[in-house]
């Protein structure tokens, strides 16, 4: 009987490790449903989002007087970054994004409407690509914009590497109220 105990006791010890590796497993790694291209939002330029919230007189009727106000829609550069998650690259891992969500979590001002925008950029396994968003609509400036707006605008890129696979970034850019912006 003593014997047996002995012979048991590797085999269970055995089973423990298997099951504490099990268990340690992260099941993202090899996940056959999401994409192995991790892409993340690397950058913004300009840095943060610069809203002229006077906008630009206007004489729309030529008598040399100002009768309107436009406002400039803000457009930023995104950098997105790829890193491969466990496995090497191939043209299989790119990823294409044909989406991006602009939400904005405003802490002080109005909070303009969520919207979703088409765009076309594809991320290289492994490498990076820049793509264009407009984060402001010129559209939305008088009505949800002044100098004491405080927030961030959160960019949600949806799409599918080559093989189909989701894939999805997520970055944050800031809101910087001015009446002049150089560089939007």
């Amino acid at each position: 009987m003593h014997a047996s105990r002995i012979t048991l006791l590797p085999i269970i010890a055995l089973g423990l490790i298997a099951a504490a590796l099990l268990a340690a497993c992260n099941g993202d790694i090899d996940d056959p449903d999401i994409s192995s291209n991790l892409v993340a939002v690397a950058a913004f330029n300009p840095t943060s989002a610069c809203v002229d919230v006077d906008g630009e007189g206007v004489d729309t009727n030529g008598d040399g007087t100002v009768d309107t106000q436009t406002f400039t829609s803000v457009q930023q550069t995104v950098t997105l970054d790829s890193r491969m998650r466990g496995s090497a690259s191939s043209n299989l891992n790119d990823v294409i994004f044909n989406q991006v969500t602009i939400d904005y979590q405003m802490t002080a001002g109005g909070v303009p409407p969520q919207r979703t925008e088409t765009i076309t950029v594809t991320v290289p396994a492994g490498g990076t690509a820049d793509v264009d968003v407009t984060t402001v609509l010129g559209a939305d400036i008088p009505t949800y914009f002044s100098l004491n707006s405080r927030g961030n605008i959160q960019l949600t890129f949806r799409g599918h590497d080559i093989a189909g696979n989701p894939a999805t970034a997520v970055g944050w850019t800031a809101v910087e109220p001015a009446t002049v912006c150089t560089g939007n």
